[in-house]
């Protein structure tokens, strides 16, 4: 598939890569870019958007931005789309939509289950996803995944959505069951999506590395590998008292996402990331003088 891939923040970069999107095509960071003509220029099999407002606290204090990022212009994007190309349009959500750990049954979320959003970020993703699944009319595949992480170390200035890199910022951590995914998860799920020939007009996937782990767990491996210092312990209920948005924690499930992925286990993979990401970040440290 000819994939157009628009967003160029931490997994877009990565993506781009990934994905060897075709050299002297479309990469873009603006849905606003694509207008009809430019779709019709491109004619793309398959658009990919990972591009949106994913700060909590700045979607909680910037709700007009947030809601045109995450609900508007996607929104119309794939409305351009379907007057146009009419290519498959595969969205990227998050498992934030969830409020949990676990569900109310104690299960991990399942895609069909109701969202649950604690925050307005949550609320701008659980309400694209729904106002896209009311509006396909073209092949829609909608990806959530939970709490990125990569090997990518962002540099002095820069700012980080690597989930390793801001579990090093705080001094304690929750010790709450949580879901990760790692992007290279998530590269592998849609080059699998991308080769099925038949897809459903509409799929919905939960993406992430098999089991589960807890920010402060995730914490003590980041310095056992000498990135940080051993994080302290906090529980969750004082984590609320001063953390505005409220944060939110999902185990997530999907037995038809593994039978096309068969993702890593979570324990090896963020071992096997954090030495790429230790790299990456002593290679973004400037030299001795």
């Amino acid at each position: 598939m000819k994939t157009l891939l628009i967003g160029k923040g931490h997994l877009g970069k990565l993506l781009n890569k990934e994905l060897e999107i075709q050299p002297g095509y479309y990469w873009t960071d603006r849905m606003a870019n694509l207008d009809e003509a430019t779709l019709l220029r491109l004619a793309p099999d398959l658009i990919v958007n990972t591009a949106g407002k994913t700060d909590l606290t700045f979607c909680e204090n910037n709700k007009d931005e947030c809601w045109q990022s995450n609900v508007i212009e996607p929104l119309y994007l794939y409305r351009r789309n379907l007057k146009t190309v009419k290519a498959h349009y595969l969205h990227i959500s998050s498992g934030c939509i969830w409020d949990g750990p676990f569900n109310e049954t104690g299960r991990a979320f399942e895609p069909l289950d109701p969202p649950t959003p604690a925050c307005f970020y949550s609320w701008s993703k659980a309400t694209f996803d729904s106002l896209l699944k009311e509006e396909a009319m073209a092949p829609v595949a909608i990806l959530r995944p939970r709490q990125v992480y990569s090997a990518s170390f962002a540099g002095p200035g820069e700012t980080t959505r690597n989930t390793l890199q801001k579990l090093m910022q705080y001094k304690t951590l929750i010790d709450t069951p949580n879901s990760m995914t790692s992007a290279y998860t998530i590269a592998k799920a849609i080059r699998n999506i991308r080769a099925i020939e038949c897809w459903p007009l509409i799929r919905t996937y939960n993406v992430y590395d098999l089991g589960y782990t807890t920010p402060y767990e995730v914490g003590r491996m980041l310095a056992e590998a000498g990135l940080r210092e051993m994080p302290g312990l906090t529980y969750k209920n004082e984590l609320d008292k001063w953390h505005k948005p409220r944060r939110v924690d999902a185990v997530i499930h999907d037995a038809g996402f593994e039978e096309i992925v068969e993702p890593p286990k979570v324990e090896d993979e963020l071992r096997r990331v954090i030495a790429l990401f230790k790299l990456s970040a002593g290679e973004s440290k400037p030299a001795a003088e």
